[in-house]
């Protein structure tokens, strides 16, 4: 339905002169071109799609933006953390040449000597009798280290040192502290056996002498251990009381 802004469209003025009016109407056929099973092109809104596909491809390159935002952070994190540590290594707070980092035992205190861990060295016991390097071996000192190894049991076969000889090596390890004496022991064993085992056993039970008279407190460069196995007898292997004689170890004090 139409109106016009007049009532002479039809040729007649008439009262009430509120214009003429009409009407019309369309009728005909659509035929829809090429394959019926895409939409029609009049249904397809081109740049309606286009904006669509910009918005989800922004949405993607947003998405790889925030994930590369997240690792770089995470190794900007890792840099700082690396940085800190590069600098823990590079301090030394307590001045004792060890990096805080290695520092076991932090705030030593100045002119302390450390170990590789930073930790104080054990304060070494200066001979007291000791004058300008002279070692004076009196016979009361010889006697002292002979009731040592006179009295030195191990038992059967092995460098295992018995209770009842602590007693005398406690008594050689003062002496030795005390006077800065130096230790030369060497380990003998009898014939029984093959060579290979009685030169191990004779130079083990050397050293187990050793580290005990260490762990007394003795120093390790003033004591020298050798085992010569069965190569030098003091008696004959043939008899018992001489196989006996042969199992020892001897030592030189000086």
């Amino acid at each position: 339905m139409a109106y016009v802004d007049a009532d002479n469209l039809d040729g007649y003025l008439k009262s009430p002169y509120l214009g003429d009016k009409f009407s019309y109407a369309h009728a005909g056929l659509e035929f829809a071109l090429g394959n019926s099973r895409k939409p029609q092109l009049a249904r397809h809104n081109a740049p309606a799609a286009l904006s669509g596909k910009m918005k989800d491809r922004d949405n993607e390159l947003q998405s790889e933006i925030d994930a590369m935002e997240q690792m770089c952070k995470s190794q900007i994190a890792e840099m700082e953390a690396m940085r800190a540590a590069m600098a823990k290594m590079k301090t030394d707070t307590d001045a004792d040449g060890v990096s805080d980092y290695f520092d076991k035992c932090p705030n030593t205190e100045r002119g302390v000597h450390v170990d590789g861990a930073g930790c104080p060295l054990p304060v070494p016991i200066k001979d007291t009798t000791i004058i300008k390097n002279n070692y004076i071996v009196t016979d009361a000192d010889r006697k002292i280290a002979s009731e040592t190894f006179s009295n030195l049991e191990f038992d059967f076969g092995k460098a295992t040192i018995r209770q009842r000889s602590f007693t005398y090596i406690n008594n050689l390890s003062d002496m030795l502290i005390q006077k800065g004496f130096r230790l030369k022991l060497s380990g003998h064993t009898d014939n029984i056996g093959s060579d290979e085992s009685n030169m191990n056993l004779s130079n083990n039970r050397a050293n187990a002498v050793k580290d005990y008279l260490v762990s007394k407190g003795v120093s390790s460069f003033k004591i020298e251990a050798t085992g010569f196995g069965e190569t030098q007898p003091l008696e004959s292997n043939k008899t018992a009381k001489g196989r006996q004689a042969n199992r020892r170890v001897a030592f030189i004090l000086y």
